[in-house]
């Protein structure tokens, strides 16, 4: 239970701190850092990993970039998992689908 509470006070501290560094920004840097706009608002996403510790997904909607974060359960120690823009995925129109695929619908809906 103790690790769970360390988890869980970890996971909010880190949001908080994530979300404060980008609200107190010097004007200066909020205009563009390395060519994106800095945002204010994070969609922060917690779920429990495999492993006893927690998983914290935070995707920036200004930028669309995600990132994952693993929190070990034991130690509390917050570790960066992944980083992905995700501007070219969104513009996909069908991947690892089903049949029928969105183009063989649309097709079949044109016939008619």
């Amino acid at each position: 239970m103790w690790k769970s509470l360390l988890s869980a006070i970890v996971v909010m501290v880190a949001v908080t701190l994530s979300v404060e560094l980008f609200r107190s920004t010097p004007s200066a840097l909020a205009q563009k850092h390395n060519g994106l706009p800095v945002s204010s608002s994070l969609v922060v996403h917690a779920v429990k990993a495999e492993d006893g510790g927690q998983l914290m997904i935070m995707v920036d909607p200004e930028t669309r970039v995600m990132a994952v974060y693993h929190v070990d359960g034991n130690t509390g120690k917050v570790s960066l998992k992944s980083v992905r823009n995700l501007q070219w995925d969104l513009l996909i129109e069908e991947f690892n689908g089903g049949t029928p695929s969105p183009r063989e619908i649309r097709t079949l809906i044109n016939q008619s």
